[in-house]
């Protein structure tokens, strides 16, 4: 009995091709792959990143707070008046829960935060419409409440525990900010 267990050269030589272009292949071809490679570009780059649960953000946050729980975000901020307080920082950031993003404004009104944005890369728009709707489909009916009339500009509303989230609904056009939004509740009330 001959056991020859010798493989054919072709085989070998198309093994070896997928072992090595399969990974860059999948790294520069894949969404996810895409994904992976611009988090650890950003984490080289020193980046920090920002993993909060946005959707329980709270008006009783304030700056000191957020300063303890993301130390590694370099805030700059600057007094004066803005569409949501008196007081606004922000930081260059390289991810949002493990999506990448670029920027992150934080808005105070006194020492109180009334509303967050989080400014990310455009071809990420369908990760955080998917992140924002997967993060407030289980949440009890009881909190749940009208916090900003509908309109027909294309933007969702996601109602949260105190205020809301706003993004662009669907595609992004080419001039569209790809931005969430958090704004709380005492911050939509002075708004009406």
């Amino acid at each position: 009995m001959n056991n020859d267990l010798k493989l054919p050269k072709t085989y070998k030589t198309l093994l070896m091709l997928a072992l090595v272009f399969g990974p860059f292949f999948w790294l520069a071809f894949t969404d996810d792959g895409q994904q992976r490679t611009d988090l650890a570009l950003m984490f080289v780059l020193g980046k920090p990143e920002f993993n909060p649960a946005l959707d329980i953000f709270h008006s009783g946050l304030t700056e000191i707070k957020i300063r303890e729980t993301f130390p590694k975000l370099n805030f700059q901020c600057a007094e004066g008046a803005n569409p949501f307080g008196d007081r606004l920082c922000g930081a260059e950031i390289g991810s949002f829960n493990q999506i990448p993003a670029s920027a992150l404004t934080l808005f105070f009104l006194g020492e109180r935060l009334t509303a967050a944005k989080i400014v990310y890369r455009q071809s990420y728009h369908q990760a955080i419409q998917d992140w924002v709707r997967q993060r407030v489909a289980g949440r009890d009916a009881a909190v749940q409440r009208p916090t900003a009339p509908a309109d027909d500009l294309g933007v969702a509303t996601e109602p949260v525990r105190d205020g809301a989230l706003f993004f662009r609904d669907g595609e992004l056009g080419k001039d569209d900010e790809p931005a969430l939004l958090w704004i709380s509740q005492v911050a939509l009330d002075a708004r009406r």
